[in-house]
């Protein structure tokens, strides 16, 4: 799990008429790039958080926005920022330019600006520490989430109604208690972490903050969801992010995991077939979303052995439960699917079974020249990360 995965992508409001703040544009463009970034159309959500930059240059806001958009990604798309360079020196360029922006308000005479500067520099450094964090730089990102925390509760005690400071205190309490690495080095250091405590704050930022309430629902879903696999506990704070964010076909994808774990599985293969007429809509187009699809919920554990199996049940029991005539391209998508499952896991004799059925399937998106290209070389895991990445690519 990721220290700002969440509170980077924050509503500003607070500010007074000079401290930071956005214009109803640039407000707008936030909102704009947010929906986006759901939608997981990753270089227009990047573009619309550029537009901010570029409007008001002397904002720490836009720089934080943008950073968060390209973090979020990073997350989502297991491996894929080894060998992107580029979006890495943004994403740094971001952080620093929002942390020297930000750095005046901290003298501010005016409480609300000064609340503000804080909670961006926490923001920023947070953010920096969690980057530094996936490098296995655990002593950097450990110092850096520790001044994050610092400047969150100076912003506390500026303002003690800055609900949604909460959610990177309460993000940073979870992982010292939760995460090992992170876990290990604070307690090296003499810092203890609160799991319940963690999940409370973050809990009354999606409940009162101001701001961050759907960024707080999203990182909470993925901690029930993946993490503790508290399935009751995450239905509510999904169906939230439904209501929110209700053309996300992240945001669904989501829901049909959660009806699987919950043993609702009618509900799963339905939330999967409205899912499939997204993908339907454009499937060529769609292709720069399957990563995150694919890896988003599981990270370094995407397409590993274990991951595989349950995929490879639910697929069985979705391709039996629909009906061949009257959902042929939901079945092709989903017979390839299986046969890139079976194929990762060394069953390449039913591999190729499912490979041949959808070479000569009714047409659908490349399905059939994915068939054909794994059924000339066999699409293990190495071969299946590298394409899914080379499609998030694609513009």
């Amino acid at each position: 799990m990721v220290w700002c995965l969440s509170l980077i992508l924050l509503f500003p409001g607070r500010a007074a008429a000079s401290g930071p703040q956005l214009t109803p544009l640039s407000a707008a463009r936030l909102d704009e790039g947010l929906e986006l970034l759901y939608s997981l159309d990753y270089p227009a959500s990047r573009a619309a958080f550029r537009t901010i930059i570029v409007n008001e240059p002397d904002n720490p806001f836009g720089y934080l926005f943008e950073a968060g958009g390209i973090w979020w990604q990073s997350f989502q798309e297991y491996g894929l920022f080894k060998d992107t360079p580029t979006l890495q020196g943004l994403f740094e360029q971001d952080i620093a330019m929002a942390l020297l922006k930000a750095a005046p308000t901290l003298d501010s005479e005016d409480i609300k600006v000064k609340a503000d500067g804080y909670f961006i520099s926490g923001m920023a450094l947070g953010t920096r520490g969690q980057w530094n964090l996936m490098k296995g730089k655990y002593f950097d990102a450990y110092f850096d989430g520790k001044k994050a925390v610092k400047h969150l509760k100076a912003c506390l005690a500026l303002d003690p109604d800055y609900t949604d400071a909460y959610l990177g205190l309460g993000v940073f309490d979870y992982q010292i208690a939760h995460l090992s690495g992170i876990a290990k080095l604070g307690l090296l250091l003499g810092l203890r972490g609160n799991e319940k405590r963690g999940l409370e704050r973050i809990e009354r930022t999606m409940n009162s903050g101001r701001y961050a309430r759907r960024q707080a629902a999203q990182y909470l879903a993925m901690i029930y969801l993946s993490e503790l696999h508290d399935y009751q506990r995450a239905a509510p704070v999904i169906e939230k992010l439904r209501r929110d964010f209700p053309a996300s076909p992240y945001m669904l994808f989501l829901d049909v995991i959660l009806q699987h774990k919950l043993g609702n599985a009618s509900g799963s293969f339905a939330l999967s077939r409205e899912l499939h007429r997204l993908i339907a809509s454009n499937p060529l187009d769609f292709r720069r979303k399957w990563l995150t699809l694919a890896c988003g919920v599981s990270g370094p554990d995407c397409l590993s052995g274990p991951v595989l199996e349950q995929t490879l049940l639910w697929l069985n029991a979705a391709l039996l439960e629909s009906a061949p005539d009257s959902a042929q391209a939901y079945n092709t998508t989903a017979q390839l699917a299986r046969g890139l499952v079976l194929d990762a896991l060394n069953r390449r004799d039913e591999a190729v079974l499912d490979y041949q059925t959808v070479e000569f399937s009714i047409p659908f998106g490349d399905a059939a020249d994915v068939a054909r290209a794994c059924l000339a070389s066999p699409c293990r895991r190495p071969a299946l990360l590298a394409r899914l990445r080379g499609w998030s690519r694609e513009l």
